[in-house]
């Protein structure tokens, strides 16, 4: 087996409308990115490559007996094309290069989850007929907070001492220590008091999907609720945050 070729075409099968199919006339399976399979496949893998796949989990055979990406073989494809290091963290968010401020006031250029991620998930939660589940203002108000947390976190490292003094009144490093202390301080705060005007239950989807992205489902199980409950929940826990605010 290629292992070259198999990426290519499971990298190929991640399209919507991809399909591994068995070629008219031949023993090869085409990779076809539409409907219309009469075309020349834009790849090909043999049978045994086919059946190591499907055996590995990586690729399923549909109602229509063609095999499509699986989720597991989605997972795959985001380690491969990912940076050595970073596959796994990855299946989670995509990795960006995003600009943060250090513990010293430097704004410094890191690796990491796409902060957005989480946003567009909430964005996309719909209800029973299909519409948008999470109103704006409540998607603003997720956003708001969000934005707090992250200040709130910027440059913290284990033992941060949130009690400590100034740090000089001193131009230079030390004014910056302070004054990126001071936003720290100030959104830690908001965060705080906007968590705090949530009833029990409440506050604790909104900090736990919100800011801790735990989905939807492991908090449904974790607290013991319904199924699907816990999205009523976290309209519930916006709606009252977003009047709080």
């Amino acid at each position: 087996m290629s292992a070259g070729r198999v990426k290519r075409v499971l990298a190929r099968l991640a399209a919507p409308s991809a399909v591994l199919a068995l070629e008219r006339g031949g023993p090869s399976y085409g990779v076809f990115l539409g409907t219309d399979r009469r075309r020349r496949p834009v790849l090909r893998l043999n049978a045994n490559e086919v059946r190591a796949l499907e055996a590995e989990g990586a690729i399923s055979r549909d109602d229509e007996g063609v095999f499509r990406l699986s989720s597991a073989g989605g997972a795959r494809v985001v380690r491969d094309a990912e940076e050595a290091g970073e596959g796994f963290v990855a299946q989670h968010a995509p990795i960006v290069r995003r600009s943060v401020m250090d513990a010293d006031g430097d704004v410094v250029s890191v690796r990491g989850l796409d902060p957005d991620v989480l946003m567009r998930k909430l964005a996309g939660l719909r209800g029973a007929t299909g519409g948008q589940w999470l109103s704006d203002t409540e998607l603003r108000a997720a956003q708001r907070l969000r934005n707090d947390w992250a200040v709130s976190q910027a440059g913290l490292v284990r033992g941060s001492d949130w009690n400590a003094p100034p740090l000089g009144g001193t131009r230079g490093s030390g004014n910056a220590q302070e004054a990126a202390l001071a936003r720290r301080c100030d959104a830690r705060r908001r965060v705080a008091d906007a968590l705090d005007a949530l009833a029990a239950p409440l506050k604790r989807i909104v900090e736990r999907v919100c800011l801790h992205e735990d989905g939807l489902e492991a908090l449904e199980r974790s607290e013991g609720w319904p199924a699907r409950s816990g999205k009523l929940a976290l309209k519930l826990g916006l709606a009252q945050l977003a009047a709080a605010l």
